[in-house]
């Protein structure tokens, strides 16, 4: 035990002179496994696995359960998580009922557990998993690719192994795929230089029975410089036969414009491509589109290999047509011969030349957060630090239409919620397109919180997205983003919620709910209607239990609409128009009194359509709920 005692004062002081990244891990007979430094124990093998140290921290495996322990040999991190992967950019997948989220150095949740994996950061880039396709995420949550990878590996000089249509392939870090024999990591210009030396320094020789008035006649400056370009020629034809040969140009549909008439074709080699296609044939383009045939022409790119253009023919002779011709006028610059000093400038033949007319590739959006509530928004002058908000934006589906402005709802909201109410960051858990996992996991979060608290906090929960009743019982569901339908084992019930919140103990919980609960449309497949952010059956009303006080975006068979000029649902407008107006100084009454009106009145005017907020409360809380108070 004194080797032990040693071995871990040992171990501060390693960690002191910041020598963590130099810990070893071993195993000891038994199994266990600690860290080493020169064979000595700095940490005591007492974990069941272990990773090295990486960003500080280092993964172990303690009773089935993987956390993160410091140079110390102390947990940082409590070992809690189904599976993990090591720190990197500050960040760590971990594993809870199934979903893979990131949290940081302090164990905070970063980005919500909502993937189906997620693998560590290796240059800057992270794979992660969402409805069975994968792609790399950088670690400010955006994508390197849309979700179209089958399979990945880690980033590693640049590039990474991936599967795509069945094949193996090569990705590099602007999300450009190659196939793995094609050299296609060789440039043009590399190519060209060693083509024109070859035959150029072969063409000037001297010939044995030449004389050499006649090799002075035909080797000079100027002959050269004709055979130079002539070859210039050739080689770009041959270049491109080469890197094109076995090209299979794997291509999926991602998006259409309606406004544009254009579809967004993301090709596995060249990236996004934009296909013109009328509105009236996209549907049959898009049903189509996989038994199309592809008639590419390549051309120079980039100092590579591009697509010039790409006819697809339908089953039915249909033919469409991508076209990028003009952005690829092949220019080649001073490439630096090792024969006599020669600059070859730009060269373009009758396959290279521009066809006239420019297509550019641009994204539009919709324009959100910049109305009147997301400028300008109070600051706290106290810290609420035992209020907690959970907050649930669900705006994109995987089956059913997108929810217009949830997102921005559900971030504007938590905006306040930090700045106008004081909550700190951390107290506000944030789950943009939130799975049925991640909701379980949303609310399990906010009670284990309360349970920490002994009851003693106030929880605000906000939920912006689809809702929809189950046909046969008319009971409320609120729906995941993965969910196809209502399903009672896949959806969230306002049954349900309402007795987790109302059971936690707490002081108060505040329910704000902009969504409608009035049904769903059937079109054969379960889509839900795109019209609104809701639907048109009544549901079966729900009582709000314990000291709970809802808030709901609408009543009956009305639907919850959006307010379109200022990027907001209509409900969530009004909501944090009270909240700029008052700093967060209002009460519940005050506040459920100030939506009815303005939502009633504005929703007649801007969307000419009833839509009614009500607020229930719980039993017990009678009319005293009216006097309470977000802060």
């Amino acid at each position: 035990m004194k080797r032990f005692y040693l071995a871990a004062l040992l171990g501060l002081l390693v960690s002191a002179r910041g020598l963590a990244q130099d810990y070893q891990v071993v195993a000891d007979p038994s199994g266990k496994y600690g860290y080493q430094v020169d064979g000595m124990w700095m940490i005591a093998p007492s974990f069941d696995y272990a990773k090295p140290f990486s960003d500080g921290l280092a993964l172990v495996r303690v009773g089935g359960k993987y956390g993160f322990i410091g140079p110390d040999g102390q947990l940082a991190i409590p070992a809690k998580y189904e599976d993990a992967g090591t720190f990197g950019e500050g960040l760590a997948p971990v594993c809870l009922y199934g979903k893979y989220g990131f949290i940081g150095k302090d164990g905070s949740m970063v980005f919500p557990f909502k993937y189906d994996f997620a693998g560590s950061f290796s240059e800057g880039l992270a794979l992660v998993s969402l409805n069975g396709k994968m792609t790399y995420m950088a670690p400010d949550g955006s994508l390197l690719t849309p979700y179209m990878l089958e399979s990945g590996k880690p980033f590693d000089n640049g590039v990474a192994e991936v599967r795509m249509g069945g094949q193996t392939k090569w990705m590099d870090k602007e999300g450009n795929l190659f196939d793995e024999e094609s050299e296609a990591f060789s440039s043009f210009s590399g190519f060209a230089r060693q083509f024109v030396e070859e035959r150029v320094n072969a063409w000037q020789k001297k010939g044995r029975y030449e004389k050499t008035a006649d090799w002075m006649a035909r080797v000079n400056e100027s002959t050269r410089d004709l055979l130079v370009d002539s070859l210039l020629g050739v080689a770009q034809h041959e270049y491109i036969d080469r890197m094109s040969k076995g090209l299979d140009n794997y291509q999926t549909i991602v998006n259409y414009d309606a406004d544009g008439e254009i579809f967004l074709v993301q090709d596995s080699r060249f990236g996004s491509l934009l296909v013109p296609v009328p509105i009236d044939e996209a549907a049959a383009f898009e049903s189509a589109f996989a038994n199309a045939a592809k008639t590419p022409v390549y051309a120079i790119q980039d100092d590579g290999l591009g697509l010039r253009e790409m006819t697809y023919t339908l089953p039915g002779g249909q033919e469409y047509r991508y076209d990028n011709s003009s952005d690829l006028t092949f220019a080649l610059a001073d490439i630096d011969y090792d024969f006599d000093a020669i600059d070859i400038n730009a060269v373009a033949d009758d396959q290279l030349a521009s066809t006239g007319g420019r297509q550019q590739i641009t994204s539009r959006k919709v324009s959100v957060g910049k109305s009147d509530v997301d400028l300008n928004i109070p600051q706290a002058t106290a810290t609420n630090d035992k209020t907690f908000a959970v907050v649930i934006a669900n705006e994109n589906y995987t089956r059913l239409a997108a929810v217009p402005f949830a997102r921005n709802d559900g971030e504007t909201f938590g905006e306040y919620c930090t700045q106008t109410l004081g909550l700190p960051e951390s107290n506000v858990r944030f789950y943009p397109d939130a799975t049925y996992a991640t909701m379980l996991a949303a609310v399990r979060d906010i009670r284990n919180i309360a349970s920490a608290y002994h009851g003693d906090i106030r929880v605000l929960f906000y939920y912006a997205g689809h809702g929809a009743p189950d046909d046969a019982t008319k009971q409320a569901y609120l729906l995941p983003v993965d969910a196809y339908g209502v399903d009672s084992e896949t959806c969230y019930s306002l049954a349900r919620l309402y007795d987790e919140l109302g059971n936690l103990g707490a002081q108060s919980v505040a329910v704000f709910l902009d969504a409608c609960f009035s049904g769903a449309a059937r079109d054969g497949e379960g889509a839900m209607l795109a019209s609104a952010r809701g639907v048109a059956i009544r549901p079966r009303t729900e009582a709000a239990t314990g000291n709970l006080v809802v808030f709901s975006a609408a009543s009956g068979d009305e639907t919850a609409l959006p307010y379109a000029e200022k990027g907001h649902g209509l409900f969530t407008y009004f909501l944090l128009k009270k909240l700029q107006q008052s700093g967060g100084n209002v009460t519940l009454g005050e506040l459920g009194d100030y939506l009815g009106t303005q939502v009633r009145q504005q929703s007649s005017v801007v969307n000419r359509k009833n839509q009614t907020p009500t607020v229930t409360a719980g039993a017990a809380l009678g009319d005293t709920w009216k006097d309470l108070t977000l802060k």
